[in-house]
């Protein structure tokens, strides 16, 4: 096994400044339900040195089955103007990646306002309840709301991210496990869903962001693929579109033919690699046929 010397360091500020915004980023999972996080605050303008973190902390949260609680342990910390350290940041990423968190997972964003009250989707969206996940703590949804969901690679466990209502970007990190294995890609289909509601309401950059967010979480769902190809067709976005949709297609040929027929991709029509592998498939015929 291996195994990660944490070391802490700590410098105190000079003076109190207050945070004006926070921004996070996840570095990796290991294979267990645990994953490695960095952690920034930045000051109200004028305070100091605009930019530049007044907290940094990078470290893991980690669920310990034999208590069952979520420990976190920052392998680095650092407060205060002046203290951060790119250096020593990049270095303990680095060990941290060596000491296991390297896996990329799969990354949810719930848009502010982003469902159309229809089939289901917002329901699906805006709460936990598929899910299944029993953390040790729910926030107060007065004061939070959900924004992110990093899934780990299996989706058995989730860093769910509550923003602070009424304030910039500021996080509370609530790590669980998942009991619905199914969760991650229901979750996609109802971005999804959403994304071509909202198109037909006309709320076209919506639309595209949501079908490109159930398309990033549950890539392996030809139909969130499809989907998402589609949006881009519409907004020009052609060499993206068509490298969307040839994924969709190696998961599932149905979509093959079923582009071929749809008018969201009449601007692919003129491509040669539309034509000869959209179309070509469509002409194939079915396993069995005679």
């Amino acid at each position: 096994m291996r195994s990660l010397l944490f070391l802490l360091l700590l410098s105190a500020p000079l003076r109190a400044l207050d945070i004006e915004r926070e921004e996070y980023r996840i570095v990796g999972w290991n294979n267990a339900c645990s994953v490695a996080v960095e952690r920034y605050a930045y000051p109200v303008l004028g305070q100091a040195m605009q930019g530049e973190p007044i907290t940094s902390r990078i470290g893991t949260l980690a669920i310990v089955t034999e208590k069952p609680i979520v420990e976190t342990r920052w392998v680095f910390e650092a407060d205060g103007a002046n203290t951060h350290d790119k250096a020593a940041i990049a270095a303990f990423r680095r060990q941290l990646r060596k000491a296991g968190f390297d896996r990329p997972g799969f990354s949810e964003t719930i848009r502010n306002a982003p469902t159309v009250e229809s089939a289901g989707s917002a329901e699906v969206i805006l709460s936990t309840a598929i899910l299944e996940a029993r953390p040790d703590f729910w926030p107060d949804t007065t004061e939070w709301r959900l924004g992110y969901v990093h899934y780990n690679p299996l989706s058995t466990c989730a860093l769910l991210v509550y923003d602070k209502i009424g304030e910039r970007d500021r996080f509370k990190f609530i790590l669980t496990r998942i009991y619905n294995a199914s969760a991650r890609a229901g979750r996609g289909r109802a971005h999804t869903t959403n994304g071509r509601l909202l198109f037909n309401a006309g709320e076209l950059a919506a639309a595209l962001a949501e079908t490109e967010i159930g398309a990033r979480m549950a890539p392996e769902v030809g139909g969130t693929r499809y989907h998402y190809a589609a949006m881009l067709a519409m907004n020009g976005r052609l060499s993206a579109a068509m490298s969307e949709l040839l994924a969709a297609v190696k998961l599932d040929s149905v979509f093959a033919q079923k582009a071929a027929d749809d008018p969201d991709f009449d601007s692919l029509r003129v491509r040669q690699d539309f034509r000869e592998l959209i179309l070509k498939e469509k002409r194939r015929p079915s396993p069995g046929a005679p």
